[in-house]
């Protein structure tokens, strides 16, 4: 046998997907073999594997009872396989499976018959996870349901159990997963025997311990007209859909929320039957041809309201998609974009939290805390949480997105980015594009590393996708309208800005970025004044700087020292760096015209052209 040694072994990150056949061993021989030739034939039809296969992305471990799968294409691969397994085991009732579930490393071996085999702690696990169900369940480890929980479709399938006592004492978190007809909703022999979960967890959404959850309830409507009974419910659907579109929140089915329409509860009682932190709630009132719905977000764990909007407007029967088309993305944009309610009081709780106890949606909930702070400092706590969370998740998607921001933030706003951080950033938004297809955050992320990297057709690309995916997204379209302006098309950028503006009234200052950069470019520094003092961005040094850049075009120097202290106060060497800095995102002419402005404000710039 050719000797395997630690400097030798190889390891890959598998998707392990473990199958036995329940009571095999009690069958005839020929039982047996009739049994498992079928569970192959079985497997073999699925069409993962034969995509798997093609591509030469399938490792096959043959056990007595049945086998493993290594897929080492996406991790949704082995769930979907196991869903396609479930579904023609239908016609077969007479073959008991259990499967199990697992992503970790694996690596190709070489047996005492000096064959190719697979071992690792990959499939140890999967098949441990498998040990923990009866016949009929798909379980899952830990690891997969973070993978999976970021995507909309797999949610309200997850189903958590606990943790169960596996060999050698090791104790190992489980989830079921099962739909309305495939998989087995029952609670596992093993976990029943230990008492270990009640009815109501085993109801309750996988990691809901995180407590990060968003329920909305049906809008209320007391009245007999049906055109707004119908469009209560529609709202409430449409919201719902929206919010799941943002792949980084956890949102509860609205089939789970049904049961309130007709039901008068609190949404604190309703958040802890749920077991969602947040609770959307709303109704809608009548008076004549007026219109009033009023909508409210509350932190049910402490009671806070987080959010609360009237909105007002007249009322026409025909009118009623036209108005979900206005207010839906307001709402929705509001609570949920990367600078909405949620985000930032989601990141607020996880701050608390020590780094090396965060999960990984833990760091992808801590990131966004950056965005309120900006500071080298705090970017560089939040790049370590989500370097972390990614070797923890190979597969999370929102997390690689997350953590090429935070290289490409240090290039294009900090002055101490690494030699290497734009191919850092690029690499991770890659990551996170082919882990998550469907996302657009990770559209986002690319589309700000091809900026940087002054590849500008594929970023324009990447920039209308991100907006395509959740053109609900203020966030997104506020920012790739930004960098579209930056990259030359002032007219297209400068509009889509204004949407974000338009979709999240409470938006971010800097969404008006492209907007006073559009008015200085073109000497209208009245103009340019009037966007500036609406920024409404204490906190990032750039605001300070536009505003005593446009005082000083306008001879009010009092004005413009004061602003020119201010921001110094925030970043005391941006007349060594401001040119460089600048010239990453703006084109030459004006990158010279900003300068000319802050020499005029008092600012004595180094640095040649």
């Amino acid at each position: 046998m050719a000797a395997e040694t630690a400097s030798n072994l190889k390891f890959d990150i598998g998707h392990v997907l473990f199958i036995d056949i329940v009571g095999y061993s009690k069958g005839l021989i020929n039982e047996q073999s009739e049994s498992l030739q079928k569970l192959k034939e079985i497997v073999r039809g699925t069409e993962q594997f034969r995509i798997a296969e093609a591509e030469g992305k399938l490792l096959r471990l043959p056990t007595g009872d049945g086998g493993a799968l290594v897929f080492r294409n996406t991790p949704e691969a082995p769930v979907l396989c196991a869903l396609e397994i479930s579904k023609a085991l239908k016609s077969y009732p007479e073959l008991r499976v259990r499967m199990g579930i697992h992503s970790g490393p694996v690596n190709e071996v070489t047996d005492l018959n000096e064959q190719a085999n697979i071992a690792g702690a990959g499939i140890n696990l999967a098949q441990r996870v498998m040990d923990c169900g009866d016949a009929g369940h798909i379980l899952l480890s830990k690891r997969v349901t973070d993978d999976l929980e970021h995507y909309p479709q797999w949610r309200s399938h997850l189903h958590n159990l606990g943790e169960c006592e596996v060999k050698h004492g090791v104790r190992v978190s489980v989830v079921n997963l099962y739909t309305e007809e495939l998989g087995n909703p029952e609670v596992p022999e093993k976990f029943r025997q230990a008492k270990a979960p009640t009815s109501a967890a085993s109801d309750a959404p996988a990691h809901h311990d995180e407590g990060f959850w968003v329920a909305v309830l049906p809008l209320k409507y007391g009245g007999s007209n049906s055109d707004l009974t119908a469009l209560a419910e529609g709202l409430t659907e449409e919201v719902v859909t929206g919010l799941s579109r943002f792949s980084y929140l956890k949102v509860i089915s609205r089939s789970s929320t049904l049961r309130y329409a007709n039901e008068s509860v609190d949404v604190q009682s309703a958040g802890k039957q749920l077991s969602a932190r947040y609770v959307m709630e709303g109704s809608l009132r009548q008076a004549g041809t007026r219109l009033r719905i009023a909508v409210q977000l509350v932190d049910t764990s402490s009671g806070a309201h987080l959010w609360a909007e009237t909105y007002d407007r007249p009322f026409q029967s025909e009118g009623v998609f036209e108005l979900q088309d206005e207010l839906v993305p307001r709402i929705v944009s509001t609570v949920a974009d990367m600078h909405g309610v949620l985000p930032r009081s989601m990141s607020k709780v996880v701050r608390l939290k020590a780094a090396d106890q965060m999960s990984p949606y833990e760091a992808l909930l801590r990131s966004f805390g950056y965005n309120e702070r900006f500071t080298p400092e705090d970017l560089a706590e939040v790049r370590t949480c989500l370097e972390r969370a990614v070797q923890q998740s190979p597969g999370n998607a929102e997390c690689w997105a997350m953590l090429s921001l935070m290289y490409a933030n240090e290039y294009g706003h900090w002055d101490n980015a690494g030699p290497d951080s734009l191919d850092r950033a690029l690499r991770a938004a890659r990551t996170a594009v082919e882990a998550a297809p469907l996302h657009s955050l990770p559209y986002y992320a690319l589309a700000q590393a091809l900026f940087f990297k002054r590849e500008i057709p594929a970023f324009r690309v990447a920039a209308e996708r991100a907006v395509s995916l959740n053109p609900m997204d203020g966030a997104t379209a506020a920012f790739m309208g930004m960098l579209i302006a930056y990259a030359g098309d002032w007219e297209r950028g400068c509009a889509l800005s204004d949407t974000g503006c338009q979709l999240n009234p409470n938006h971010q200052g800097w969404y008006r970025y492209p907007a006073w950069h559009d008015a200085y470019r073109k000497k209208d520094y009245r103009k340019a004044l009037d966007v500036a003092l609406r920024l409404n961005a204490p906190q990032n040094y750039y605001t300070h700087a536009v505003l005593a850049i446009c005082y000083a075009q306008l001879d009010r120097m009092e004005e413009a020292r004061k602003a020119l202290r201010d921001m110094l106060a925030l970043k005391p060497n941006y007349a060594e760096v401001a040119r460089e800095l600048h010239g990453r995102w703006i084109e030459p002419d004006l990158v010279e015209q900003l300068m000319d402005g802050l020499r005029k404000a008092g600012l004595e710039i180094t640095g040649g052209k």
